[in-house]
């Protein structure tokens, strides 16, 4: 029975800012970090009663990583720890006494893992999610496998994702949807072999299949291969169409075949949409992620144009009705792409987008562990006024929209007030709307609704379909 009473379990340790539980509720882990030193330590105990010891160091200066178990099993010497050493991130067991890592247990060439699902005790390992062209699970657990097996083959062409499950699993909960549709929530007991639907995530759209989205893949003008996702217009013949060029934000993120309300409100409008996984992106390996090292607004710039030219080639678009959006990271390559390659596109659009990087980071600068962040920064853009285009607004050459929530507490509004300040001084043509209660992540309705409305209108004005 819940009382709501707390007692303390483990006393603070100084720079320690998350601790971990086994399946038994025993606290056997914690991981320090220390801001000025750039250091890491990983405090570990075999049971619940005994003193923690620093069973591993990094420093961050020297570029070393902390090993950290990701799961405890039955045996309190043994874990799954997940690792990047062969460039792809793995999961390998890890001997806690030694902390050496011992045979690789799961992984998916040329992409990296994603997480683990626990099995029923919690001491051992159920199944193994990771992301190729979309999301998928590989159950170990036999009567998991089996259940999932029974959902794929009920579903047909629809995808069925077990998202939770209760401690027995005889409840689980489905989300049941593609990535040309949107998606519904089900309750399903095995026992009882049937779905009983709980929410639809888009009650106004229902569970229709709406426009056809697959991943493609081109080279970069360096050859680097990039994958992006390709979302056409449904019923429409897909030959010199107008585009919306559409970065991720991050960067260090990923697009993938889901569902993607943007992108289908897009392509509803008449729109190829592309979405590059640009060098940077995570998911593809440790050295494609530090190809985007020092490539802001440069390389990784290049890859966006490299994926218009690839469509342009393959016939699907027509390279005179190109605009690029994005937000957050690809709001900030919509800003520089009107400022540096503007001759490519119709016009730009931005929510929540950088626009100065120094700026940026001064402001990340004054929250906890600030001075990772500024390392990590630094490499991505070692030089921020020559890649901040708050500094070449005179060089902008297309109509831009930029809208911002007040309340975006990741990247603060100020990054847009004044590139809209910076572009009306030097008479460039710019639509600015402030959401008074909009916040970094769109998390209100009407904020997305709003946005959509007003990009739309902005799109029939300068690259109408």
């Amino acid at each position: 029975m819940s009382t709501g009473k707390t007692r303390k379990i483990v006393s603070s340790k100084s720079s320690v800012f998350d601790w971990y539980a086994d399946a038994q509720g025993a606290v056997r882990m914690g991981i320090g970090y220390v801001d000025g030193s750039r250091t890491y330590r990983l405090h570990y105990r075999p049971d619940a009663t005994g003193p923690f010891r620093v069973v591993d160091r990094a420093d961050l200066r020297r570029d070393e990583s902390l090993t950290v178990p990701t799961m405890f099993l039955a045996d309190p010497t043994k874990a799954i720890s997940r690792s990047d050493e062969d460039d792809f991130s793995s999961f390998y067991e890890l001997d806690l006494t030694t902390m050496e890592k011992g045979k690789r247990v799961f992984g998916v060439p040329g992409y990296d893992v994603d997480s683990l699902i626990a099995d029923r005790a919690g001491t051992g390992v159920a199944g193994y999610r990771y992301t190729t062209e979309g999301a998928k699970v590989h159950w170990t657990d036999p009567e998991m496998a089996q259940i999932q097996a029974d959902i794929d083959k009920a579903l047909g062409t629809r995808k069925g994702t077990i998202v939770s499950m209760s401690r027995d699993w005889s409840t689980l909960l489905v989300h049941v949807g593609a990535a040309d549709r949107a998606g519904a929530y089900y309750v399903f007991r095995p026992t009882e072999s049937k779905m009983s639907l709980l929410a639809k995530e888009y009650s106004a759209l229902g569970t229709a299949p709406l426009s056809p989205v697959r991943t493609v893949h081109y080279k970069a003008r360096d050859g680097l291969e990039i994958a992006a996702v390709l979302t056409l217009p449904a019923g429409r013949d897909a030959r010199n169409l107008p585009m919306i060029l559409l970065p991720h934000g991050g960067p260090f993120a990923r697009d993938s075949e889901t569902f993607d309300w943007w992108t289908q409100f897009l392509a509803n409008r008449g729109y190829a949409v592309i979405q590059p996984n640009y060098r940077g992106s995570s998911g593809y390996g440790v050295s494609f992620a530090e190809k985007g090292e020092g490539q802001w607004g440069l390389a990784m710039q290049d890859d966006l144009n490299d994926a218009v030219d690839w469509a342009v080639k393959e016939g699907i678009v027509d390279k005179d009705r190109v605009c690029i959006a994005g937000a957050s990271y690809g709001g900030y390559a919509a800003f520089r792409a009107a400022q540096r390659d503007g001759g490519r596109f119709k016009c730009a659009i931005s929510y929540a987008g950088v626009s100065d990087l120094g700026a940026m980071m001064a402001f990340d600068g004054r929250f906890l562990n600030g001075g990772r962040r500024r390392d990590w920064m630094r490499k991505q853009a070692p030089d921020y006024n020559a890649v901040s285009p708050v500094n070449f607004a005179s060089e902008f050459s297309i109509p831009m929209l930029f809208m911002h929530g007040k309340e975006d507490l990741r990247v603060p509004v100020k990054q847009s007030r004044e590139m809209v300040e910076k572009l009306k001084a030097a008479g460039k043509p710019v639509t600015y709307i402030e959401q008074p209660l909009g916040d970094h992540h769109f998390s209100r309705g009407p904020d997305r609704l709003q946005f959509l409305k007003e990009m739309e209108a902005f799109l029939v004005k300068y690259n109408p379909a």
